[in-house]
């Protein structure tokens, strides 16, 4: 049915057709329809534990066939479907699981990317040390903006 641009008035009363006309829209969107607007959205994503113990390992995914650890900090998952191109945005989330009033800082980075898989580290910095850590949880996204093939 394709994407209906709708304006709006303050004081606009919804009705059923307008109802509809927005209905359709989501529709278009959902559907990946052309003449929608362009929403990015996840297609690849995992939940990791990041420990060398037997909780180690893969939680939930989409789009990742292996969870590797490489080290202490240093976490690799690959593809199950090579992206086009490394053209991607990317969303690195982790849960430490410190206390709150712990002082260091700590960073999740994605250090390598290739069209099969993206290598992890993660980082703890306060005044007196530097160091990596593992990580109770870790939760990554890819956004392909059209580059994954997928």
């Amino acid at each position: 049915m394709g994407f209906t641009p709708l304006t709006f008035t303050t004081g606009q009363k919804l009705s059923h057709t307008i109802m509809e006309q927005m209905d359709s829209n989501f529709d278009a969107i959902a559907n990946g329809d052309e003449s929608a607007p362009r929403i990015p959205r996840p297609r690849l994503w995992v939940h990791f534990c990041g420990f060398s113990t037997t909780n180690q390992g893969i939680y939930a995914s989409n789009g990742i066939s292996s969870f590797t650890r490489g080290g202490t900090g240093d976490y690799s998952v690959s593809f199950t479907t090579p992206l086009s191109s490394t053209n991607v945005g990317m969303g690195i989330s982790t849960d430490s699981g410190f206390s709150y009033i712990e002082i260091s800082v700590r960073n999740a980075n994605a250090r390598t990317l290739t069209t099969t898989g993206c290598n992890f580290r993660y980082h703890a910095a306060n005044q007196s040390a530097n160091a990596v850590e593992d990580q109770v949880a870790i939760f990554a996204t890819v956004w392909d903006y059209g580059a994954g093939g997928f």
